[in-house]
């Protein structure tokens, strides 16, 4: 096996030069001479603190039950400290086809205390001064012994060669949308409505329970510091999180230190998912450096692979002990490198080397007055959606004067280069207790995201995203109520009045009338007019809004789709009839003759076209300055 030279350290407790931390990359190289030079490991038995002397590893395969060891991590603040291990032997393929793990009994007053405890993922195992692996899994939950698994240091050094990220092909995970679909059951029309689902992805109903059976091996849980995050917002988005591992938890922060603290094996070691006026920050701990390359926890963080997200350092407050599971509670840094590698048996980070992000910013307006939050998110196809929509939902929250039931106007812009701005203007309101109003509009704001950046053609260059939220006194919703036509017959050329009743939410009633031509070429028999929100016309539209955008043939098709998207604020009156219709490449093709039918109902087509039976006619919009909730139809006959 191949012995890597250690990188150079410095003398133990050394701290850097204290220099401010660097805001571009010209810069970051420095920061990583600081680091990697700043301290030698606790035990000089272990690591030697000269860069001549190699770091001995020792093979699995060296590996015997009854070898005792010395495993290294953080309890509290920045001080390393060791306990006793206590080698059970290996268990074969037990992380999958070829990789074993190794099971041993954690001892030492500390430990046989708190358990394997949440943050230790990591932890560099010693064997007679040769490094055998990381702590990185835990044997159930309520364990009345500390019994962990140990990733083999040659398993996760496997890892080490560089990795390009691939963002095209297919699409990833859909997180935010099989969470949205999973909670659409407390969602549904009012009495009497056409529809009433809000825009929402759909992929599945459920979310996948991570880190198997609760009797089994598992990887050790990653507390997900959250700082300056709403409780209640923390509590709204958790499953996403905790559906694959992390365990978020309020408090915490981003920490400024006199200078760079020492990157040594053992110490914690963090994966930042958003910074700025919200920091998401996954805790863990360093098993080996080599040179810049850094590895740690001995699992998956995210399971995303070759990757860019910023990586910090951390300082443990404290370890708190549990009998379920203790964890570890710590304050982020700010960034000194990037994660470039989250596989299955560990995560790799190159230290000097600074992540893209995608910035935010949320601005929000009040009679308070005006408050400006500015975010850097990860760029992840599965996870940049859902950053956006927990950073939306919190700015909102976080305001002094924020009340429920208000109104929300939005004005929202995705800025992608090469393509015109995406832009949404509407209102949001308090019409759904499942999901209050501020939660509602920051899943629209991720769903929308989700579509554009989430694709499978390519990756889009996004130059930012921009949310602008006006808060209004006082619920202003309207419910249609009724819906009446002026004549019930009528001929092509001719027109007829439709009218529409609305209830103002603890307020007044009106009407809203349009005058609808029947066009010329309209063939006789029956039609159906629908007036409804955007939302309910939606609903009805839900199968051929998917089909459109499973036909889109590019990132363009995807961007003027997204700028069609129907408003809350919008009443529209919407005239359909049964005729042959067609979907080809993301457009509606209504009132096909009956030889183009045919060809479309080629098989080998199939895949670009989906056809219909019934035709949209014409749709006319109607500005309001309210929510507008629900729908209602009626029938006419042409004749």
């Amino acid at each position: 096996m191949s012995r890597p030279e250690a990188a150079p350290a410095a003398p133990q407790g050394a701290r850097g030069n204290g220099r401010p931390r660097p805001r571009n990359i010209a810069l970051m190289p420095a920061l990583a001479m600081v680091l990697l030079g700043a301290a030698a490991p606790a035990s000089a038995a272990d690591e030697s603190a000269s860069p001549a002397v190699p770091i001995a590893f020792m093979p699995i395969e060296e590996v015997r039950p009854g070898m005792q060891g010395t495993a290294r991590t953080v309890f509290e603040g920045n001080n390393l400290e060791e306990f006793k291990v206590e080698i059970l032997g290996v268990l074969k393929s037990a992380i999958g086809p070829q990789q074993d793990l190794i099971l041993a009994r954690l001892r030492g007053d500390k430990v046989e205390y708190t358990g394997v405890v949440s943050g230790m993922s990591g932890s560099p195992v010693y064997i007679d001064g040769r490094l055998v692996g990381a702590v990185s899994y835990r044997l159930g939950t309520f364990a009345k012994e500390a019994i962990a698994g140990i990733t083999p240091i040659a398993d996760m050094l496997k890892l080490a060669a560089p990795a390009h990220t691939a963002e095209g092909g297919t699409r990833a995970p859909d997180l935010l949308g099989r969470f949205l679909a999973s909670r659409a059951g407390a969602e549904g029309p009012i009495a009497g409505e056409v529809g009433g689902a809000r825009r929402q992805a759909t992929e599945g109903s459920s979310m996948a329970a991570a880190g198997g059976p609760p009797g089994g091996l598992q990887p050790i849980g990653i507390p997900l510091v959250c700082s300056a995050c709403d409780p209640s917002v923390l509590r709204y988005y958790a499953p996403i999180f905790e559906s694959c591992g992390l365990e978020p938890a309020a408090g915490g922060g981003v920490t400024a230190s006199a200078g760079p603290l020492p990157l040594v094996p053992g110490t914690a070691i963090g994966a930042a998912l958003a910074t700025g006026d919200l920091s998401v920050v996954g805790i863990g701990t360093l098993t080996h450096i080599d040179r810049t390359r850094v590895f740690a926890f001995g699992h998956p963080l995210l399971g995303a692979g070759a990757m860019e997200m910023p990586m910090t350092q951390a300082q443990v407050l404290l370890t708190f002990p549990s009998s379920a599971a203790s964890f570890k509670i710590a304050n982020a840094t700010p960034p000194v490198g990037t994660i470039v590698q989250d596989g299955l048996t560990a995560i790799v980070g190159e230290v000097g080397r600074e992540a893209p992000t995608i910035p935010v910013a949320v601005r929000v307006t009040s009679g308070a007055g005006r408050r400006d939050f500015h975010y850097n998110i990860l760029k992840n196809r599965a996870w940049s959606p859902v950053l956006l929509a927990l950073t939306t939902a919190n700015s909102l929250v976080r305001t002094t004067d924020f009340d429920a039931s208000a109104t929300l106007a939005l004005r929202y812009r995705i800025d992608i280069q090469g393509f015109p701005p995406v832009t949404l203007e509407d209102l949001y309101s308090g019409t759904n207790p499942a999901q209050p109003v501020h939660v509602a509009l920051a899943n629209d704001a991720g769903s929308l995201f989700n579509l554009l950046y989430n694709n499978r053609f390519e990756e889009p260059k996004v130059a930012g995203v921009e949310l602008n939220v006006e808060i209004l006194q006082g619920g202003q919703v309207a419910l249609v109520s009724s819906l009446r036509a002026s004549r019930t017959e009528v001929r092509p050329g001719e027109s007829l009045t439709v009218t529409a009743t609305l209830d103002l939410y603890r307020g007044r009633e009106w009407e809203e009338s349009w005058v609808v031509p029947i066009p010329e070429d309209s063939t006789p028999g029956d039609a159906e007019i629908v007036v409804g929100s955007g939302p309910a016309i939606d609903g009805l539209d839900r199968r051929a809004i998917e089909r459109q955008v499973a036909q889109a043939a590019g990132l363009a098709d995807l961007v003027r789709l997204a700028s069609r998207q129907r408003r809350s604020r919008t009443l529209y009156l919407r005239m359909t009839r049964r005729a042959p219709a067609a979907i080809v490449r993301s457009e509606i093709l209504p009132d096909l003759p009956l030889s183009i039918f045919t060809v479309f109902n080629n098989p080998r087509l199939s895949a670009d076209t989906t056809l219909m039976g019934e035709a949209p006619i014409l749709e006319l919009p109607k500005d309001l300055d309210v929510v507008v909730v629900g729908g209602r139809r009626i029938s006419i006959r042409v004749k």
